[in-house]
């Protein structure tokens, strides 16, 4: 198979020419990118951050946001006759306290529900100014039943008296206020015990849930927000030796979400620390001179550049930051680093004789095109993130993908300036931190002197065995016992167990995945948030939440036709496993009837005066009332004609949120089946839409992205079969991460998914790194291994000598980066955590294990060159004054730049070895 490098030999031969240039110029590059940086940085005066939760971590257009305007259009939501199952859920103003006893396992007795009367005392003091300067407390802004605010079922079938606790038997769910009230009290409580012998009569209750309804409307909105701010220092404060409480308001998780952004600070500045130190280190060397220690601070702050460029580039233009972007940085540090190690890995392949300007060209003609390759591929990614419909994923898609983009200008241009003065200081022999002139090691004249201060090249150092002396350690570890060990049969058969292992572990994890973000993780590990939201899906789970059916279509309900399909349709919905028992449903035309029934109305009458009397009987009652929030009159009909109707549902136990899905999935597909024009929609449909789009979009995101990175990897790599194995690299790594973070505890939810679609370009980064070095390394021939190899496996072992080193210090840099979030409190951080630290270590055991090895395997597949062109890393043109071709054995000469001679002997696969 030929090479399909038309592309690439652009790139070499660009990037060659711009090397150079930036070696003659680095001044305007360096002052540029600096002036770029600041002027861009100062957007960041606009930053604004999106706390919105159920705009963030909700699809935008989703069915359920369809539904939701169709209900809430019909059936507006009357905050003077306000009822629970019929409001807005998490979206409606007000606050949710769970109290549970300090002491034992029961909150029904009677020092607690003292203590919970208290509680709810002070509640009901709380006070906040209106819009007259008029002290407003609850009674004024809550929502409203017949006249008076709504009151905790418990409570109300207690007198609201703590020494009734004993002498009242409290029945479950429904418990009886008198012979004709009943009231529902199975939601309000939690971890529910009954008597001996009986079904219905609670004998213990481990949690008592109270909740606090506020009008919702406009004109509240501000004044609610303000009683929520009070509520939560009351509750903050209240001291009790009887209950713990946990509790939110409707704006709990804005609050978290504004906190837990400011708290990555703190994070950051440790990341920077440690970051700056491995980069200095890493740039260190035993000889002062060929040390970069200054070079790897300039590194790190290219990237720092980066992000406040691109940052303030996408505040001034009005995009709002959020919690997720704030991973952003630790990431964009990481990249940036590594990016930078593979700079000077291949400015430490150069010839040190060579001037600077030649160095660059040629560090450039290597580095920057497998940087231009890995920077496509990564804003290739964050640009198929960026259409994803959660808003969450998209603008942190957005910010990295721009950043990333920023980051690869500035390495190429403020980092390649840095480089040239480096190159120069390195070329007059200057120490790499002091900046004063020391003489080379050979020639110290001390031990200390020796230690500290000498470097460079001496001047009876000749030809090729410079380069040898830019050589790190780990270099010369990689080319001349690592690879060459690599290469023996023994090793790849265990490279192929480590594999199989590798492979089975993820398939086994695939069958464990979990999907949703549960809103606990979206608060402060520890937070009274947290514990709220915690507390709730464990031991609240036994009631699902509240599904309004509405029936759209005009029907003559007064025709015993029209009421037997109705009801079959009722009951239907009813069937199903995820819906409560009929005992829950309200459904205004089933009472109506047994109303009738009750009153003996007669048949004929009943078609006749249908209407009339469900206006004026049924309706105007107190125990139907609330019925007539469910019937929608045709205008100008007088009440005559009913335009659309609803009943309401109770869901069953919804654990899970794979039972969350397909309880929503399946009142839907009942809806569809049915002839009738009809929607169904629960508050709660708006965040499980999240829990449905989440695995199909991630599968939709990552085969698009998979197309473009084969496309790209065709296109940039030199050989159509690399391209291949990249794509396999990327989907192994994949599959890695599926299956291993949800044996890590991580769900497949919009934040992993974001983590998911980034690692596709951190996949490309590693292997596309070593394939092109294996392709394109003209030292593949190198005389220094140690055993006989075939081409392939000496070009693998190479690839190892050139680009091992960078790799995993650049994998290493990005786990440094994202170290610290391990131990942030946030489940967004950890999250983004634990994924990339996958993606580091296998990216390393892909490039630095398995790729080499199915490289020098499958060389049979690969011409081990290109042919030779102008400014192409392949050929020797460089180094060589004069060529004389000798027909005998076609033995060629090769007088280099010192005068040594050198005979060049064709391989199988024209490929010349130097000897």
């Amino acid at each position: 198979m030929g090479y399909f490098d038309c592309i690439d030999r652009l790139l070499v031969s660009f990037f060659s020419r711009y090397g150079k240039l930036i070696g003659r110029h680095p001044l305007p590059f360096l002052l540029g990118s600096i002036l770029v940086a600041l002027g861009l940085g100062t957007g960041l005066m606009f930053i604004r951050l999106e706390t919105d939760v159920m705009y963030l971590f909700t699809p935008q257009e989703s069915q359920a946001r369809v539904e939701s305007d169709i209900i809430y259009d019909i059936f507006p939501v009357d905050y003077e006759a306000y009822l629970p199952n019929r409001g807005k859920g998490v979206t409606d103003l007000g606050s949710n306290v769970i109290v549970k006893p300090k002491v034992g396992d029961n909150v029904l007795t009677e020092a607690v529900i003292a203590e919970i009367l208290r509680f709810d005392a002070g509640v009901q003091d709380v006070t906040v100014q209106d819009w007259n300067d008029t002290e407003c407390r609850y009674d004024c802004l809550c929502a409203m039943w017949e006249g008076s605010c709504l009151v905790n079922p418990v409570l109300q079938a207690y007198d609201f008296n703590a020494s009734r606790v004993s002498s009242i038997n409290l029945t479950h769910p429904f418990h009886h206020l008198s012979e004709r009230s009943v009231t529902f009290v199975g939601a309000s409580l939690g971890e529910v015990t009954m008597k001996d012998g009986e079904n219905s009569t609670v004998a213990t209750a481990g949690l008592l849930s109270l909740s606090y309804h506020l009008k919702s409307t406009s004109k509240f909105q501000s004044l609610g927000r303000r009683w929520e701010k009070e509520f939560l220092k009351y509750a903050d404060g209240f001291q009790s030796d009887h209950v713990a409480l946990s509790y939110i308001v409707s704006h709990t998780l804005e609050r978290e979400i504004t906190n837990l952004t400011l708290t990555v600070l703190p994070f950051f500045a440790v990341t920077c620390v440690l970051l700056v130190t491995f980069a200095v280190a890493s740039c260190l060397v035993a000889d002062w001179v060929l040390g970069k220690a200054i070079l790897g601070c300039l590194g790190f702050i290219s990237a720092l550049l980066a992000i406040a460029a691109s940052s303030g580039l996408l505040c001034f233009l009005g995009f709002h930051f959020n919690i997720v972007a704030a991973s952003m940085p630790f990431l964009i540090i990481g990249i940036g680093i590594d990016d930078m190690f593979i700079m000077l890995a291949a400015w430490r392949k150069t010839n040190p004789r060579s001037t600077v300007e030649e160095r660059m060209g040629k560090a450039y003609s290597e580095a920057a095109v497998s940087i231009t390759i890995t920077s496509i591929t990564d804003a290739l990614a964050f640009g198929i993130g960026a259409i994803t419909p959660l808003p969450a994923v998209r603008i942190f898609c957005l910010f990295t993908g721009v950043t990333v983009v920023f980051d690869y200008l500035f390495q190429v241009t403020f980092f390649g300036a840095c480089m040239v003065y480096s190159g120069r200081r390195e070329e007059a022999g200057r120490h790499c931190i002091t900046m004063l002139k020391v003489v080379p090691r050979d020639e110290a004249k001390s031990k200390f002197y020796k230690l500290f201060c000498a470097g460079g090249l001496s001047k009876q150092d000749q030809g090729l065995d410079l380069k040898q002396s830019c050589e790190t350690a780990l270099m010369t570890f990689f080319k001349e016992h690592y690879g060459p060990a690599l290469m023996t049969t023994p090793a790849k058969i265990l490279a192929l167990f480590l594999f199989c292992v590798y492979i089975g572990g993820a398939a086994y994890g695939c069958f464990f995945v979990t999907e949703g973000l549960e809103m606990k993780s979206l608060a402060g590990d520890g937070s009274v948030a947290h514990q709220y939201f915690d507390t709730l899906a464990k031991d609240f789970s036994q009631y699902g939440p509240a599904v309004s059916v509405a029936i759209l279509d005009q029907l003559n309900y007064s025709s015993p036709k029209v009421q037997e399909d109705v009801e079959r349709i009722v009951q239907d919905f009813e069937s199903s496993m995820y819906i409560h028992s009929s005992d829950c449903t309200e459904f205004w035309l089933r009472d109506y009837l047994k109303f009738l029934d009750m009153a003996n109305i007669p048949e004929k009458s009943r078609t006749e005066y249908f209407m009339t009397l469900l206006v004026d009987f049924f309706l105007r009652m107190p125990a139907f009332s609330r019925y007539s929030q469910d019937i929608v009159f045709q205008e100008g009909s007088n009440q005559t004609i009913i335009e659309a109707s609803r009943f309401m549902l109770l869901g069953d136990s919804l654990i899970t949120t794979t039972q969350q899905m397909d309880m929503m999935a399946d009142v839907r597909k009942r809806v569809k089946d049915n002839e009738m024009n009809m929607t169904v929609f629960s508050p709660m449909f708006i965040i499980y839409e999240q829990f449905v789009i989440v695995r199909p979009l991630t599968l939709q995101n990552l085969s698009i992205a998979l197309g473009s990175m084969f496309l790209v990897a065709l296109l940039l790599i030199p050989h159509p079969f690399c391209a291949v194995m990249v794509t396999a690299c990327i989907v192994s790594i994949q599959v890695g991460i599926f299956g291993y973070m949800s044996l890590w505890d991580v769900p497949l939810d919009g934040i992993s998914m974001i983590n998911i679609i980034l690692c596709i370009g951190f996949s490309v980064d590693f292997s596309a790194h070593i394939t092109y070095s294996f392709l394109c390394d003209h030292e593949a021939q190198h005389r220094d291994c140690q055993r006989k190899m075939t081409a392939a496996e000496r070009h693998s072992v190479m690839a190892l000598y050139s680009l091992g080193m960078p790799i995993m210090q650049g994998a290493l840099s990005t786990i440094l980066a994202i170290l610290a979030l391990y131990w942030s409190p946030s489940y967004i951080f950890r999250a983004f955590f634990k994924i990339m630290f996958m993606v580091m270590v296998f990216g390393m055991l892909h490039s630095l294990v398995f790729l080499p090895v199915l490289l020098s395997s499958l060389g049979c597949c690969f011409k081990m060159t290109a042919p030779p062109s102008s400014g192409s890393p392949y050929e020797m043109k460089e180094d060589v004054a004069q060529k004389k071709n000798q027909e005998s054995g076609k033995v060629e000469l090769a007088f280099m730049d010192d005068g040594t001679v050198l005979r060049v002997y064709p391989t199988f696969d024209g490929r010349v070895t130097v000897l």
